[in-house]
């Protein structure tokens, strides 16, 4: 089992590699740093409900602003392999960076996922897989007047991450478990202003993490992130840490 979740592992990492080579030789490329923090909470208000609650703050460079998240979404627990959540993101972007855009463009996001979870061996395994319906903050310039057409731009995106987290000083996953924590994403966008019709954004992380109870956890570690835009010309390739932090509470339980 241990020997087929490495094939898979391998199998990710070949197709970014394949990825990677068949980018345009021309590509306007750059490299910089990126500082990303994380907090995320599943609030339980039913025995297979719950609410879905996270902050994303993005940094790049010098802790310069990249990009602000908030997400929220109702998460249905099937069973202990399979969960469903559908939700919506509303997403800061401001100018940033070594290729900065033109103008901030912010935007609403609906998505809907499916998890599935199991184990193999001291892995324990999670692949997510997410669609989402972008509609993204369009400006134009006329005649020196920036001009906000509202949210104009719409795009689809699927994306899917397999993560691995390996318990080190306990033989499973519980309270007062130091891990090691792995994961790989990678995206593919379509739609009409979409010219680069591959892969174009991959995230990989490795770190370590700590298990304080069922309710609290957290990780940090190294973060890379290959990014194509969207006219399929310019390439960041950003290199940093990310830190996240899982907080859950239960309002099922009873107390007595």
């Amino acid at each position: 089992m241990i020997r087929t979740s490495i094939l898979a592992l391998i199998l990710v990492f070949s197709l970014i590699q394949s990825s990677k080579a068949q980018s345009l030789s021309d590509r306007q490329k750059v490299t910089q740093a990126v500082q990303w923090f994380a907090f995320n909470s599943h609030i339980k208000i039913h025995k297979k409900v719950s609410i879905l609650a996270e902050g994303q703050f993005r940094y790049a460079q010098t802790f310069d602003p990249m990009q602000f998240q908030l997400r929220t979404g109702v998460d249905y627990t099937i069973n202990k392999h399979f969960s469903v959540l559908a939700g919506y993101v509303y997403s800061w972007n401001p100018i940033y960076g070594k290729q900065p855009a033109s103008f901030v463009n912010n935007e609403h996001r609906i998505f809907e996922q499916v998890i599935y979870k199991h184990q193999l061996g001291r892995f324990n395994i999670s692949h997510r897989g997410r669609l989402e319906q972008r509609f993204i903050q369009v400006h134009q310039n006329s005649n020196g007047e920036i001009i906000n057409e509202g949210y104009d731009l719409y795009l689809n995106r699927a994306r899917y991450r397999l993560a691995i987290n390996i318990p080190l000083n306990n033989a499973k996953m519980e309270p007062k478990t130091v891990y090691a924590s792995v994961y790989d994403e990678v995206f593919f966008e379509w739609g009409d202003k979409v010219v680069y019709h591959k892969p174009d954004q991959n995230r990989v992380f490795a770190g370590l993490g700590y298990q304080v109870n069922k309710q609290f956890s957290f990780q940090g570690g190294l973060l890379y992130q290959n990014i194509i835009k969207l006219s399929g010309v310019k390439q960041e390739n950003n290199v940093g840490f990310q830190v996240q932090v899982n907080y859950n509470i239960d309002l099922t339980k009873k107390e007595n």
